[in-house]
């Protein structure tokens, strides 16, 4: 399932990966702060019980936009289950993602975004396959689970509550790929981990991606500065606009209903254009859910001063009539109760710039 417009479980850019409850509880009252976790989703390690069932239902109840992968008996699921499977946040993670290390590295990767941000302790306890006398082989699995996007990977850091990191696992650091300053000191959450995994974010995903089929709205999901992204993008819906794309500050319209093939499917215009403003317009009606843009509204604009309202709406049908021509099927956009508006059932979105 894509992540954009998901209702409920998608990847994120954020995977944080701990192995003790009260660890995790003091991660996400610092990430939250900040915030992130609406961009985050905690894969807690710790053993199955009533506590961890309990702090699970607790941390989704506290940060609303969370999502947490916990181990979870049978039993126990009910006092998790309630708080957040059903509302789509919660998912259990298999028994053998703690006996095989492929099958961790292949959870771990399903959860990640590409260019995402993998942040894990380095020393996993729970995990039966880390021999105990050399626990810092975990960031092997890191770099496993890195080798596993093709274009794109995700970048890895460390937390630790060790000194001495060179003396201890740096050399196994160096061979993995990593550098001893990938890791990050537990005591240290808010004066380091968390500006250190802000600044990744707000540099790597600095779009945020609103959408809307109809008048129902999905989360924001924060968009990264790859060509990927913007694919899977106009992959996934039907028009979406790119605020602040075009040159001089102009807008660049994507999506599946556009006219043309791949690249083509894309349209550059410029700030401040009759056309601009309009498809703007037409967009933001459609995320506020509005009763359309009125007729006479887009004739005005358009008008000479004095024109009379017969010339107003010819004008306005004739502009119209130019943006539905940008489409594959000109039903795109339709007139009702004198107003234009985008057509019911087209899956619509506007990107802009995350941290505005």
């Amino acid at each position: 399932m894509s992540w954009v417009g998901a209702e409920g479980w998608a990847r994120r850019p954020l995977v944080v990966v701990e192995d003790h409850l009260q660890h995790v509880t003091e991660l996400l009252a610092a990430l939250s702060e900040a915030p992130l976790l609406a961009l985050t989703t905690v894969v807690c390690l710790d053993r199955a019980g009533p506590d961890t069932a309990r702090l699970v239902a607790r941390w989704l109840a506290d940060y609303p936009t969370l999502q947490v992968a916990a181990r979870l008996d049978a039993g126990d699921a009910g006092d998790a289950g309630d708080a957040g499977a059903l509302a789509g946040r919660a998912a259990v993670l298999d028994p053998a993602v703690f006996e095989n290390a492929n099958r961790f590295a292949k959870t771990l990767g399903g959860l990640l975004r590409p260019r995402g941000l993998l942040l894990q302790d380095v020393q996993l306890e729970t995990l039966r396959f880390l021999p105990k006398d050399r626990w810092w082989e975990s960031i092997y699995l890191a770099s496993t689970v890195r080798g596993m996007f093709a274009e794109n990977p995700p970048t890895c850091r460390f937390l630790s509550n060790k000194r001495g990191y060179e003396a201890t696992f740096g050399r196994d650091l160096l061979e993995a790929g990593f550098d001893p300053r990938d890791v990050m000191d537990k005591s240290e959450i808010r004066e380091t981990v968390v500006p250190v995994v802000r600044s990744y974010l707000d540099r790597t995903f600095p779009w945020r991606l609103a959408v809307a089929p109809g008048g129902e709205r999905f989360p924001d999901s924060a968009v990264a500065k790859t060509e990927e992204d913007r694919r899977e993008v106009e992959g996934e819906l039907d028009l979406v606009v790119w605020c602040g794309g075009g040159d001089g500050g102009g807008i660049e319209l994507g999506g599946r209903v556009l006219a043309g093939d791949g690249d083509r499917r894309r349209l550059t215009l410029k700030a401040g254009s009759q056309e601009t403003v309009t498809w703007s317009a037409l967009i933001d009606d459609r995320l506020a859910n509005g009763d359309g843009v009125p007729v006479l509204a887009v004739g005005q604009r358009i008008a000479p001063e004095g024109a009379g309202r017969a010339e107003i709406t010819n004008l306005a049908a004739r502009h119209v009539h130019g943006l539905r021509s940008r489409l594959a099927d000109a039903a795109g956009i339709v007139t009702a109760h004198h107003a234009y508006r985008l057509a019911p059932g087209l899956q619509v979105g506007r990107v802009t710039a995350r941290t505005a």
